[in-house]
């Protein structure tokens, strides 16, 4: 009974720690945008007022498909290319197969990050449509 108790105890100690290390994040906005669009490219652009903020982070490509259909949890788009910023916030999603006519959205993932001594919560957010 005491060695449950002791578990118990050392897994509430580290939700505490846990939810203290989020805490201490400071949170940054993000936005992100498609500056260019064909049927062999997509390129865009992530800002933030934190530089830290605007490297190596996941960029997801969907194009809007019909109401109907959900995919990831995203409903009425589905993913067709993902892509990693460099350090100025640029990323490129290159087609495998031509892309199609359509309504675009790009969506950046949230990040954690270190600038300085401070560490950073990298909003996610989603882009506005862009017609392609």
């Amino acid at each position: 009974m005491k060695r449950r108790s002791a578990v118990v105890v050392f897994g509430m100690v580290l939700v505490g720690m846990i939810a203290a290390e989020v805490s201490a994040a400071t949170s940054a906005t993000t936005s992100v945008t498609i500056v260019n669009a064909n049927s062999e490219r997509f390129t865009g652009r992530v800002t933030s007022p934190k530089k830290a903020c605007m490297k190596n982070r996941r960029v997801t490509l969907y194009m809007k498909i019909s109401a109907g259909r959900s995919y990831e949890g995203y409903r009425g788009f589905e993913v067709v290319g993902k892509a990693t910023t460099k350090s100025n916030g640029n990323w490129e999603a290159r087609a495998s197969e031509a892309f199609l006519e359509g309504d675009y959205r790009a969506f950046v993932a949230s990040r954690r990050v270190m600038s300085g001594d401070q560490v950073l919560l990298c909003m996610s957010r989603w882009g506005p449509t862009t017609h392609a």
